[in-house]
């Protein structure tokens, strides 16, 4: 458990939806059980909107964290090189649909952010050429 949280002291970039009413509430934590079920660690963090400031914008924002604990997260791949991890993300799937399919969209989604990770775009890169291999071979 703690490897998860020294993890987390690194700036992590991200989106954080504030959902208001109980109703609404209960309805996104219902669609978030299930899309996030992979995740084998739920935690309450504070949300910093800017890195140089030391009070956070949010405190208790809710975020899923997957553990590096093979026992109790079946998906960790563990340490693996960049096209071990493409191509787990090309056979997988969960519940919203194909995990390349959401690697191209938080590419896509950082870009427009402004955040320029570049593991994430060299994943994707990876992932593209390994597709339009097995595509033309």
């Amino acid at each position: 458990m703690l490897k998860v949280f020294l993890f987390l002291l690194r700036i992590q970039w991200g989106v954080a939806y504030r959902v208001s009413g109980e109703e609404d509430e209960k309805i996104a934590l219902s669609y978030l059980e299930v899309r996030e079920k992979q995740y084998d660690v739920k935690s309450y963090l504070d949300f910093f909107t800017d890195p140089s400031s030391t009070s956070p914008s949010v405190s208790g924002v809710l975020v899923y964290i997957a553990s590096p604990d093979k026992m109790i997260n079946v998906n960790y791949l563990g340490p693996a090189s960049l096209e071990e991890i493409a191509k787990q993300i090309i056979h997988a799937e969960g519940p919203s649909g194909p995990n390349r399919d959401y690697l191209f969209h938080l590419e896509e989604a950082l870009n427009e952010l402004g955040c320029e990770d570049s593991h994430v775009i060299e994943l994707a890169n990876t992932v593209r050429k390994i597709l339009s291999d097995l595509e033309t071979g």
